[in-house]
């Protein structure tokens, strides 16, 4: 049998290998018998060179590429290829795919390796080079429904996606521009174990952006300083690509040497963040438009600058762009014309564009906008790329092409990708935007909060009735206890007293107790500012860390009203004296803190402010609080916090309380420049899910049925479950009275009013929460409060009121309406507990008509 030449084996096969590089190796020794002129260019060495040579010397393989490349050839069976690093001698660093299958050649086996340079250069990554102590993520998106999407429409989500990634990572150049389903990124000085929780906070703010119509992974990798920063792009897509290729419920997941085992016996799929889009250049194309500051103030300079970029490509003679008017025309924005010799240069009159272009754009029309992507202009070597939104048209590029281009084949095209991109950053400039709506954030899971502007004082919070004790006791002239633990905002308490007292502000004096240097420090300071102390409020930060002299020596004065050792004696001023505790009096003075007797002096009216933590509905108060605090104070814009971070920061239990959340937002903000804080910003990632918010983590029933019980656990039923066997009690106790009143009408009374005091009666968030429309709202209002009465007036409704309150008070966001869900939990009582009475008696109860209440009852049973 005469050997078939190595480039016309090529030829033989498909148009894809048509390009390849092609080794041929003896089984036996694993040395290269032939090669094709392809396999020399990419190695740099002349094919005839290659003969001889052992496939690892040649290819210069490495680290741990090897180990994958090694296990196909040594399987010697048909298999891919996986990304794999080559270091040749005389040729850069690259990474190349392929595919291996053996072949028999005068009974000798041979192995048969096609080998493709593949997309993605160290250059191409990201604008800051990649450092040992940083972490290489690749983030995936599969498609889990049932509609298959088109390469657009993966084109336009993982536009998408990469803005919602730069909402919540630190800095945004850290985030590379997608290629095929996945997105690079940079975790910078981060242990591997700590991006777990980073990779869990980004699928959770990811997730709903997606509503279950498919699925994203994230395989991580660390750098090594040693080796390649491609080396660890190549792990952490390895670790992508086994999770996708194997039946795991991970979402999250780590390079590991294993992953070849997987990856090398895998059937032909795609290669991750190496997969190549068919367009030339169009992966050089976004890197630079992802290096460009944008400003929506000045769109015009970005564009000036993406025609620039524009210009540079194969084929492109001359670009404009033009935006669509509010009157559905367009009126020409920038552009510009590049020659053999001279640069490109901005124009701002489209007559100096060249005629054939400025014809192309006379012929545009917005049904074709609407619908395509790019249009060809018949032979005018123009052609027309839509920035569109999706439905929403905000304007066209065209370009012209060199006469001996031919656009649609070897000319430069604007991909979806790019075409995406450059309408979400336009879209966010006021002068592309063609209504007044308000601006969403590209990639936002929900439009971002503002900071809470309408809260009197410090902060809107009542302190579990702190502050309704702070207002009463203002108007008595009595010592008051403040007692907290730290951080929890007793100075605001004392603040509120004396604010409610008619005091003017610079009235307040605080006293550190715990600055003082010494007895005699604090006896004279103490002095000192009692004798001069009329009109004001003096606040004792911490008296029970001063001298037990000093103690004693203050409580005589406190009690008394006379200041010591004064000759006659001297009564102190008209004063208010607040003291501020860390713990019970009883507590520190049985641990020998404080004294008795400043103890007893205080002892009369204490205000306890309970932990932040037991104050779940004041965290987020605080929070915006004091994010606006420091905002003004650094002379800078904040929108808010992210989604995601309000529920991080909920499930934080906040041990420092308000104090060591004022410093994580203050260290927050150093970290980053943008107008909002995330859950990465804030170190916090309690309560979230890789499968997004509000979602459990799945487990096997049978992992569940062996795991032994904690010994400390104890079961605490939830707020929900004790709303439930309330309303099952007092639809037991209205059957035992015999009567019948509606207590379905007053369920729903009380949802919509607990959501509307949850929003500070913000009618619109309220509306939102209950998926139903402000007008809806507005106009179920009278009626509720005409109702009130006879709600408060019935015993048996005092506790479903309380907890109904209480639930709704920290409820995520329910894919139901919250009325819905409590009305079935009422039918279901109703079904069990009254089969004896009529359907309409029934229906009362429920506070529906008959025919309503029957068609309940058919859905609950279904």
């Amino acid at each position: 049998m005469k050997p078939v030449s190595v480039d016309v084996m090529v030829a033989q096969h498909s148009p894809e290998t048509a390009g390849a590089a092609v080794l041929r190796l003896n089984a036996a020794d694993q040395k290269i018998v032939a090669s094709n002129g392809a396999a020399g260019s990419l190695l740099g060495i002349d094919a005839s060179e290659l003969l001889g040579i052992h496939w690892q010397r040649a290819l210069g393989v490495v680290a741990q590429p090897e180990q994958a490349l090694s296990r196909v050839i040594s399987a010697g069976v048909r298999s891919v290829i996986p990304p794999t690093l080559l270091r040749p001698n005389s040729a850069a660093e690259m990474v190349v795919g392929g595919y291996l299958y053996p072949e028999h050649d005068a009974g000798q086996k041979q192995l048969v390796i096609l080998l493709f340079r593949l997309g993605v250069d160290r250059d191409q990554l990201f604008s800051r080079p990649v450092g040992s102590s940083d972490v290489l993520a690749v983030l995936g998106l599969e498609n889990s429904g049932d509609e298959q999407w088109h390469a657009a429409d993966m084109a336009r989500r993982m536009v998408d996606i990469r803005f919602g990634l730069q909402q919540i990572v630190p800095a945004k150049e850290d985030v590379g521009m997608p290629r095929s389903s996945t997105i690079p990124i940079a975790l910078r000085d981060v242990l591997l174990e700590e991006c777990h929780d980073i990779s869990a906070a980004l699928l959770s703010h990811l997730t709903p952006l997606l509503r279950g119509q498919a699925k994203i992974r994230i395989g991580l990798a660390q750098g090594d300083e040693k080796a390649s920063p491609m080396l660890a792009l190549i792990a952490a897509n390895n670790a992508l690509l086994r999770m996708q290729r194997t039946a795991t419920d991970d979402l999250v997941a780590t390079s590991s040497p294993d992953d070849v085992l997987f990856l090398g016996t895998t059937a032909i799929s795609t290669d991750g963040i190496f997969s190549e889009d068919g367009t030339p250049g169009s992966q050089d194309y976004l890197s630079a438009l992802s290096e460009i500051d944008y400003d929506p103030q000045h769109s015009v300079e970005y564009l000036d600058n993406m025609v620039e970029i524009t210009l540079r490509q194969q084929g492109v003679i001359a670009a404009a762009v033009y935006r669509r008017r509010f009157d559905d025309g367009y009126e020409y924005v920038t552009g510009g014309v590049s020659g053999i010799d001279a640069a490109a240069t901005p124009l701002r009159n489209d007559k100096q564009l060249p005629r054939a272009l400025r014809q192309a754009a006379q012929k545009v029309t917005l049904d074709k906008l609407q619908t395509l992507d790019h249009i060809s202009v018949g032979r005018s070597k123009c052609m027309i790329f839509a920035l569109r939104l999706y439905e929403r048209v905000l304007g066209f590029v065209v370009l012209q092409y060199a006469p001996e281009c031919m656009p649609a084949e070897d000319g430069f095209t604007l991909g979806v990708t790019a075409l995406h991109h450059l309408s979400t950053e336009l879209s966010l400039a006021a002068e592309w935007r063609q209504t007044s709506e308000a601006i969403v954030q590209p990639g936002s899971v929900v439009p971002l909060k503002p900071i809470e502007q309408r809260i009197d004082g410090y902060v809107g919070d009542n302190m579990e009735g702190a502050i309704d004790q702070a207002v009463f006791l203002a108007q008595l002239d009595v010592p008051v206890a403040i007692i907290g633990p730290r951080g929890t905002g007793k100075l605001y308490v004392a603040k509120v007293i004396h604010q409610e007292s008619g005091a003017a502000p610079d009235k307040l004096i605080a006293i550190d107790c715990r600055e003082f240097r010494g007895k005699k420090d604090a006896l004279s300071r103490i002095s000192r500012e009692l004798e001069r102390s009329k009109g004001k409020t003096l606040v004792f930060k911490s008296p029970h860390l001063m001298n037990s002299e000093v103690q004693l020596k203050l409580a005589r004065q406190v009690s008394t009203r006379v200041l010591a050792d004064s000759n006659p004696p001297r009564y102190v001023p008209a004063s208010r004296i607040i003291g501020l505790f860390p713990d019970s009096l009883e507590h520190l003075v049985r641990r020998g803190e404080l004294q008795e007797k400043l103890a007893s002096a205080f002892s009369a009216f204490p205000i306890r402010v309970p932990p932040i933590k037991d104050r779940k509905r004041a965290v987020l108060r605080w929070a915006y609080k004091i994010l606006s605090q420091e905002g003004e104070r650094r002379d800078r814009k904040l929108t808010g916090f992210t989604p995601d971070a309000e529920q991080a920061m909920l499930g934080h239990e906040w041990p420092g309380n308000i104090s060591e959340m004022r410093q994580c937002i203050v260290t927050a903000l150093d970290r980053t420049d943008k107008e909002w804080l995330t859950p990465v910003d804030l170190g916090l990632f309690k309560g979230l899910s890789p499968a997004g918010a509000g979602r459990a983590e799945k487990r096997a029933y049978l992992q569940v049925a062996v795991e032994p019980p904690s010994e400390d656990s104890q079961y605490a039923p939830t707020t929900q479950e004790e709303l439930s066997v309330a309303l099952g009690e007092a639809l037991h106790r209205l059957r035992e009275m015999d009567a019948v009143l509606p207590l379905g009408a007053w369920l729903d009374d009380e949802v919509v009013l607990a959501v509307y005091d949850r929003y500070r009666e913000n009618m619109r968030a309220a509306a939102d929460f209950l998926h139903t429309k402000p007008r809806n709202l507005s106009r179920w209002l009278p009626k509720i409060r005409a109702r009130e009465r006879e709600r408060d007036d019935s015993s048996l409704w005092q506790s479903p009121q309380k907890l109904i309150r209480r639930w709704l008070k920290e409820a995520p966001s329910l894919e139901v309406p919250p009325q819905r869900q409590m009305q079935d939990i009422l039918l279901s009582h109703v079904v069990s507990q009254c089969a004896d009475l009529g359907v309409a008696d029934r229906a009362r109860i429920m506070g529906v008509s008959t025919p309503t209440y029957q068609k309940r009852v058919q859905e609950l049973s279904q």
